[in-house]
């Protein structure tokens, strides 16, 4: 007779059911908490026909108490690490062997986010588990991939993933770099060579100045001083070759690749005209030969001129070659062969003069002509019979013209002059805009373009002292003695040019990485003392790149070095995406690490150890798993956001447990009830067997 059995089960599930429920209440405050519902299941009576419909009950069974990992309550909290997280994820926990050592296989997970600090500065919950997460790197400065190492503390144990608190202060750091950049202004005075002013700090012969606090090897400050003089304008040689065109860099620039010896401007730049032409037209006919067909005879201003001895152009490029005869009809000869597309715009550059020569000339600098040279001058370029002889005028006498290299003439050659100021614009293909002047635009011609540039000297001083002026300990690597040297004997630490405002030395950026070619960088040397009458050594980079030149009030743009003094610890924060940040006085950020979350796709599977602790089963799988588990960041995939100083509640609702606990009391009673019916049914059988 099986009926005992059935009210028994049933009163034992039942009271097991309100156990559970009972832990439910008794933990409805308890952070992180997830309620347990327990899972009844019937049975049957095995019968030799297991479709028989006629079998009989055997009462309830246990399957288990379930317990899903649902997302609580987030309240608030005061404590800078107490944490929640907001979506899926479980934090990842080591329990510790209590000599400063943990199990790695020891591995525990929680919702629970209430952690403190031990006195080694790990960051534990309240039972003393570990909290664990993507270590930093050495200098603090990102976070690592790493999650299950973290190499040793400072005590020499293996830190497994621990997760510590950045130190209480952090020693200063020595300045290797400063970095200033400033707007200075383009109208202001200039301190030319003609008017004989050399630079002395104590009277009004610069144009600005700033200041800016460096630190040594033990965190003393000092205070480095930096003046800027406009002096008198340079001129800048371009020259147009093969792969580009090139130019020198500053005085004071360093090469950011190796091996740059010169600035290349990529050889795609335009170089456009910007002189007006002397007379134009239009080809007819495509051709490439010495002959051009236009579609009228060449005119300025609706005026026919003679374009022989002129200079060709053909849609704005020179072409090389000059007009020999034709020149005021429709079909010119030139003295080279020359590539006209039909319709392309022709213009005509005149020379300053023209002479014929009255004796051939042979290898000779001197070149004697017929009539005496008036409108050429010294710098122009010679031409034989309409042929560029790339020789310039060095001087004129009477008839004789002297060149600057041997030319080669025959008696009554066309000796024609013409100016090498041409007016162009250099425009690469990022857009900067360099004006210069030059004798032609054709490309790789090995012309030598010129521009005007802006100078400035830099002097600089430390804690009053100058560099490279009367102290042997205070010295720079760009001594520079000044355009106008002065009897005081102070000298520039650096040099800058600028054209249309710009550095020269970061005028033209490395297409790959976006950087400069060139910086303008000088190294300052001192040696400084500290308050204990020790000395040491303060070397750093002074980094002036990024100044320009423009017609506005002059500014500091930016100035920063990457010294600093001592700092201490005064704030710890912990973002949405899990990284725990050390906050310090002096600004600085240190991270502590990076909170790793684990993902469980069947979280039910996990066994409750108690502590608010759970740990994997074969059910749940593993961190080792194939499938099922996944340990990332917060903020990224499957995870969701972590929040600082705040908690998660218990998913624990007391009025549906109030309920439930009623419904299994009178299941109890019910149970117990059968037990009685049971028990009267089994002692009317025996009496009647009696």
């Amino acid at each position: 007779m099986s009926n005992y059995t059935i009210a028994l089960s049933g009163l034992q599930n039942t009271s097991l059911a309100i156990d559970t429920t009972s832990n439910n209440i008794a933990n409805a405050n308890t952070i992180g908490y997830k309620a347990g519902e327990y899972v009844f299941a019937d049975q049957f009576v095995k019968a030799i026909n297991p479709a028989d419909q006629a079998r009989v009950g055997m009462g309830t069974q246990s399957m288990l108490v379930r317990r899903p990992i649902l997302q609580g309550t987030i309240t608030n909290s005061a404590n800078p690490l107490d944490l929640a997280i907001s979506g899926k994820g479980m934090f990842r926990l080591l329990q510790g062997s209590g000599d400063g050592n943990v199990d790695p296989s020891a591995v525990y997970y929680t919702r629970n986010g209430q952690f403190g600090v031990d006195k080694e500065g790990y960051i534990v919950n309240e039972n003393g588990m570990y909290l664990t997460g993507y270590q930093p790197s050495l200098d603090g400065n990102s976070v690592t991939d790493d999650y299950t190492d973290g190499g040793v503390d400072k005590n020499g144990f293996h830190k497994r993933g621990r997760l510590q608190m950045p130190d209480s202060n952090l020693p200063g750091n020595e300045t290797t770099s400063s970095n200033i950049a400033a707007m200075l202004d383009s109208t202001g005075s200039a301190f030319t060579s003609t008017a004989n002013v050399s630079f002395d700090p104590t009277q009004s012969t610069f144009n600005n100045k700033t200041t800016q606090t460096v630190f040594d090897n033990e965190g003393n400050t000092h205070t480095l001083e930096v003046y800027y003089r406009r002096i008198s304008d340079g001129s800048l040689s371009i020259t147009s070759g093969p792969n580009g065109y090139t130019y020198s860099p500053g005085r004071s620039s360093s090469p950011n690749t190796l091996g740059d010896t010169l600035v290349t401007i990529n050889p795609n730049s335009v170089l456009r005209m910007d002189s007006p032409s002397n007379a134009s037209s239009q080809a007819s006919t495509a051709s490439s030969s010495t002959s051009i067909t236009l579609n009228a005879a060449p005119s300025n201003a609706g005026s026919g001129v003679n374009v022989n001895g002129m200079r060709v152009y053909v849609n704005g490029i020179d072409s090389g070659a000059t007009v020999t005869s034709g020149g005021t009809t429709t079909t010119l000869t030139l003295n080279g062969s020359v590539l006209v597309p039909t319709g392309a715009a022709i213009s005509f550059y005149a020379p300053t003069q023209t002479n014929t020569t009255s004796a051939a000339v042979t290898a000779s600098t001197v070149i004697p002509t017929t009539t005496a040279v008036n409108s050429a001058s010294v710098g122009d370029r010679i031409f034989v019979n309409g042929v560029d002889t790339n020789r310039t005028v060095s001087s004129i006498s009477g008839l004789n013209v002297t060149a600057s290299g041997t030319v080669t003439a025959a008696s009554g050659a066309t000796i024609t002059f013409f100016k090498p100021n041409l007016n162009m614009t250099l425009i690469t293909p990022n857009g900067t805009e360099v004006t210069v002047q030059g004798f032609s635009n054709k490309k790789n011609s090995s012309e030598v373009l010129t521009t005007t540039m802006a100078k400035v000297e830099v002097y600089s001083s430390l804690d009053g002292r100058f560099y490279d002026y009367n102290d042997p300990t205070t010295t720079s690597n760009r001594a520079l003695t000044p355009q106008t040297p002065g009897v005081l004997g102070y000298k520039a630490v650096s040099e800058m040019a600028f054209i249309g405002g710009k550095n020269i030395d970061s005028l033209i950026t490395d297409p790959l990485s976006g950087n400069p070619l060139f910086s303008t960088v000088t190294k300052l040397s001192t040696r400084v003392t500290n308050h204990a009458g020790g000395s040491s050594d303060l070397v750093f980079d002074l980094n002036l790149s990024d100044t320009t030149l423009q017609a506005g009030a002059f500014q500091v743009t930016h100035s920063t070095q990457n010294g600093e003094p001592l700092a201490r610890l005064t704030n710890v924060t912990v973002d949405n995406e899990g990284r725990i940040v050390g906050i310090y006085g002096s600004g600085k950020q240190q991270y502590v690490g990076q909170l790793a979350l684990v993902n469980f796709d069947n979280s039910e599977g996990l066994i409750p150890v108690g502590k608010n602790a759970f740990a994997a089963s074969v059910d749940s799988g593993t961190e080792h798993s194939a499938t099922g588990v996944l340990v990332g960041r917060a903020g990224t995939g499957v995870f969701g956001e972590v929040k600082g100083q705040a908690l998660e509640s218990s998913t624990v609702d007391l009025a549906n447990e109030l309920v439930r606990l009623m419904v299994l009391q009178r299941s109890y009673s019910a149970n117990s009830q059968s037990m009685k019916a049971f028990d009267q049914t089994l002692r009317d059988t025996l009496q009647m067997v009696g």
